[in-house]
């Protein structure tokens, strides 16, 4: 896993639903993982949250914790991300 970026939507004009979820991967200057998580508004800047994680394998794990989350989205916001 290098670095690479998820973008995520869930959109629903009649409900107004119309948002934006973004994870942002790589490595920085000291050989740590950063894991970037963008959630918000389609639109807006959205909310930032940065795990670091010292491993690949750790950072994998964040990754696939914030996907599942978003498995859930039907249930909780009405509509899936796409």
């Amino acid at each position: 896993m290098g670095s690479f970026r998820i973008r995520l939507e869930a959109c629903e004009p009649a409900r107004g639903r119309f948002r934006a979820y973004l994870i942002d991967t790589g490595i920085d200057l000291l050989g740590d993982w950063l894991v970037d998580v963008t959630c918000g508004r389609i639109g807006s800047r959205g909310r930032l949250v940065r795990h670091v994680a010292v491993e690949k394998e750790a950072a994998k794990k964040i990754v696939k914790q914030c996907l599942q989350r978003r498995t859930t989205a039907p249930k909780r916001i009405g509509v899936p991300y796409r």
